[in-house]
């Protein structure tokens, strides 16, 4: 073919076939002699460059003689290799753990055995319903099923099957729990039970703010600009295993920078002036710390928080809640969408929508209600 690149000997090809770049290796040889090969057909790519990607990841696969048993993984082998190779060098920390976690507790110790190009879509529905017997909420089940459905749709590719099994179950119903968020006398309330709690400050801020409490406790004090009275947040405070890291954030509309008014500057002036008397070693250079110094665990800060919540006779909830919280009272106030979505560093305004919905049609009636004044009539229902 005209204009195509040839690669060295023995380290596999690329080319088209139909329209469509076929990246190939050689695996062995035929009892007659021939050579064997693995081909896969790079359905998006659309030069040689971008096919040679996918050549690259065949002959990683080659070295480590995975080619060989074409069609003979297990679900359990597919789900290491998997982890290993793709999700691994790609993914978060965070997010390989979560996967590794489904494998090992929740996949392989029911389907595991199975070969991978035999799976049906029964075998899965099956696994759905011991992981119910034996337990396990929607959520879980659901999060299994996204675990399973993204392992299958790489061995498609790589040609360890031809289809996915997931995609023809039903997905799984999550009930998603209401929101849970307090008014103005409530948060009053839980300020007087504060008091000289390690985490006021932590709740300060957040309810100023409607942060994150991973972005919260990831703030560092180079993000901090008291001259301007402004905070970049860019990073959150995650736990991968053990250890608690500060970790880059998402998306490019979660990286903002926010004004430090109010409750949000009184609490970090609070906890420059702790710093300030404070002999406590501050490796990660933190604004918020426990006091011994050392970053905010989750557990520690919701333990604490339930124990002010009851002290204030206030319903039990997480810090999540204040977040829910200070979006509601900027839509109640007349912030639109938009502010409020940039805001609270949502990746899309429509995610505000939908999870703000319930008041955004109590503002619609009040605003309906003065549209009625101004007209200064009268309905003949009142």
């Amino acid at each position: 073919m005209a204009g195509r690149k040839r690669h060295p000997k023995g380290l596999g090809s690329t080319f088209q076939r139909g329209g469509v770049w076929i990246a190939q290796v050689m695996i062995g040889y035929h009892e007659n002699g021939k050579p064997k090969y693995r081909q896969v057909r790079c359905k998006d790519a659309k030069s040689q460059d971008e096919a040679v990607v996918t050549l690259r990841e065949l002959m990683i696969e080659q070295s480590k003689g995975v080619l060989d048993v074409k069609g003979r993984h297990t679900v359990a082998s597919w789900l290491d290799c998997w982890l290993e190779d793709h999700i691994k060098p790609n993914r978060e920390p965070k997010t390989h753990y979560f996967y590794s976690l489904m494998a090992e507790k929740k996949i392989k110790p029911f389907i595991g055995r199975l070969e991978l190009k035999k799976v049906t879509p029964d075998n899965v529905n099956q696994l759905f319903k011991s992981l119910a017997k034996d337990g396990a909420t929607p959520n879980t089940i659901a999060a299994v099923r996204r675990t399973l459905r993204a392992a299958f749709g790489v061995a498609i590719k790589y040609s360890y099957c031809n289809d996915n099994p997931v995609s023809r179950t039903f997905a799984v119903k999550v009930r998603r729990e209401p929101k849970v968020y307090f008014d103005a006398e409530q948060i009053q309330k839980l300020l007087i039970a504060l008091k000289g709690s390690p985490i006021e400050n932590l709740v300060l801020f957040t309810l100023a703010t409607g942060a994150r409490i991973g972005e919260v406790t990831g703030i560092t004090w180079d993000k901090v600009d008291l001259n301007r009275n402004t905070v970049f947040i860019s990073h959150q405070l995650q736990r991968i295993g053990k250890k608690l890291s500060l970790k880059e954030l998402k998306t490019e509309k979660s990286v903002r920078t926010m004004p430090l008014v109010g409750h949000s500057l009184e609490a970090v002036l609070a906890e420059r002036a702790r710093l300030a008397v404070e002999t406590h070693e501050n490796e990660l250079n933190l604004v918020f710390t426990n006091p011994w110094g050392r970053a905010f665990d989750p557990k520690f800060v919701n333990k604490e928080l339930h124990r002010m919540l009851e002290v204030a006779g206030l319903p039990k909830a997480g810090m999540h809640s204040f977040r829910h919280s200070a979006a509601t009272f900027l839509l109640m106030s007349g912030a639109n969408l938009h502010q409020v979505s940039r805001y609270l560093g949502h990746s899309q305004i429509a995610l505000t929508s939908n999870l703000y919905g319930h008041v955004l049609d109590g503002a619609m009636k009040e605003t309906a209600e003065k549209l009625q004044e101004s007209y200064h009539l009268e309905s003949k229902f009142s």
